[in-house]
């Protein structure tokens, strides 16, 4: 019989970070693919391989164009899962509706942290389109929430914002969390008004920076003041100088803000889970990943900080778990496994198998940048907008990018996220360059060449996301 699968996307989440902070999960957990790797570093392109099943330079979503509106659900996995709605509600504003993912599926919903109730006004999105100023555009909101349809939840959204709003500005913890609430319920409200089965993909971004104190942490997990954030400190300083004396306070926040931030993700996740376990007729199989880790300036992350510029462990070393799948698996599967054959997991999940998705080698691929500003200098510029390649062999791990450099890594598989350079400029296997159909250097002067013809115009309220989440 059939199956519904959700496809839970843990964003930025790590590894070994998961292992330490994510109890829940693991135990309500029957299997976990202990080496999966994502197909790449960031956001957009790990989203489209997820999809495809396809490296960033096949399917073409990546730095230099960012746009999902041109895919057809016919290029995705959902192709091969013709019995099952396909849901998805997502905080992350790459992969919604203004970058046109939400096209390949049946009912999609773009969740914003202020908006708690998805079904009322945008409070936030209506005021900047108001000329009005000060307290006359607040009054605007009411009466046009009093006219709406959805009265109380417009309200509801507006006190929200303008709370949140205040709680932000004052050294008190943040009000409201980074969407998990409202993606956990928007998720079951569409799976309890759906007919069995269905597919649902949810993206939680709560562990995506910029961390900041929220109401719902456990402070026994942190010491950072109520009023600090990341943006105390600047990820480029860093990532090309390397971490000072003077980077370790914040370091030291952020980082147990990060694991805080996992521990809410874990506790509001897991909640999730058993209450659409609760609400189904249908056995339900969930699968729990992330799309890419994230640097914490450790030495095995090279010193780098974010999710920018490199094919770390640390970005690309996630977890992979599945609750209540159909037997098959063994407990701890030690094989590796990539997210370009996630498609295949989750079609065969629907359908009560367990397909054999484990990989002797498997690549993963970076297209420019990635996210974030980046240094003015045109020689910097060039260096951290560079293209990257990976391919992992057992435990180790050749990466070459398109200026020309290789590198060779030692890895351990007891130990998450964690490598060792132990060669640069070495001669990287014919059989590693043949996972990539196009020559590195001519991709990226390729991909670079049409970004102009690709680039999307966001509004005002898309554009203030991108900023809280460090990607301006």
């Amino acid at each position: 019989m059939t199956r519904n699968v959700v496809l839970i996307c843990l964003d930025t989440v790590r590894k070994d970070s998961f292992e330490e902070y994510a109890p829940r999960l693991q135990a309500l957990a029957s299997v976990s693919f202990d080496q999966c790797r994502a197909a790449s570093a960031w956001s957009t392109p790990s989203h489209a391989s997820m999809l495809t099943g396809k490296l960033p330079h096949q399917h073409g979503i990546h730095t230099h164009n960012r746009d999902f509106s041109a895919l057809s659900r016919s290029e995705t996995f959902l192709a091969d899962m013709p019995d099952h709605t396909a849901l998805g509600a997502s905080a992350n504003v790459y992969a919604s509706s203004t970058f046109g993912f939400d096209a390949v599926f049946d009912r999609y919903s773009d969740i914003a942290p202020h908006r708690r109730f998805p079904d009322g006004m945008d409070m936030e999105k209506f005021i900047q389109d108001r000329e009005a100023t000060g307290a006359r555009r607040y009054l605007e909101f009411v009466r046009e929430a009093l006219r709406h349809e959805h009265t109380l939840e417009s309200l509801g959204n507006g006190v929200l914002f303008k709370a949140n709003d205040l709680f932000r500005r004052a050294p008190l913890p943040k009000l409201l969390d980074d969407g998990a609430s409202i993606v956990a319920s928007e998720g079951l409200s569409m799976v309890e008004s759906t007919a069995e089965p269905w597919f649902l993909f949810t993206n939680f971004m709560d562990a995506h920076g910029p961390v900041h104190h929220v109401l719902g942490y456990d402070s026994d997990l942190h010491s950072a003041p109520n009023d600090w954030t990341s943006f105390a400190f600047d990820d480029w300083e860093i990532n090309t100088g390397g971490v000072s004396p003077g980077h370790e306070r914040d370091l030291r926040y952020h980082r147990e803000l990060y694991g805080a931030a996992i521990d809410y993700l874990d506790r509001k996740v897991a909640a999730f889970v058993e209450e659409i376990q609760r609400t189904t007729d249908r056995e339900t199989t969930f699968v729990v990943t992330a799309d890419h880790g994230e640097n914490l300036a450790f030495p095995e992350d090279e010193e780098l900080f974010g999710h920018t510029s490199s094919l770390t462990e640390s970005l690309l070393h996630v977890p992979c778990y599945l609750i209540n799948p159909p037997a098959g698996y063994e407990t701890a599967e030690p094989a590796y496994v990539s997210h370009l054959e996630l498609g295949d997991l989750v079609a065969g999940l629907a359908s009560g198998e367990t397909p054999d998705v484990f990989r002797d080698r498997v690549p993963a691929e970076l297209i420019g940048i990635g996210v974030g500003g980046a240094p003015r200098d045109p020689e910097e510029h060039r260096y951290w907008d560079r293209m990257l390649r990976c391919v992992y062999d057992g435990e180790t791990k050749y990466v070459w990018d398109s200026l020309g450099g290789s590198r060779e890594y030692e890895l351990d598989h007891d130990r998450p996220c964690w490598q060792r350079r132990v060669a640069e400029d070495v001669d990287v296997p014919s059989w590693a360059r043949a996972f990539f159909d196009v020559e590195i250097g001519e991709y990226k002067e390729r991909a670079q060449a049409s970004e102009a013809e690709t680039e999307q115009a966001v509004d005002d309220a898309v554009e203030r996301r991108l900023e809280e989440l460090g990607y301006r």
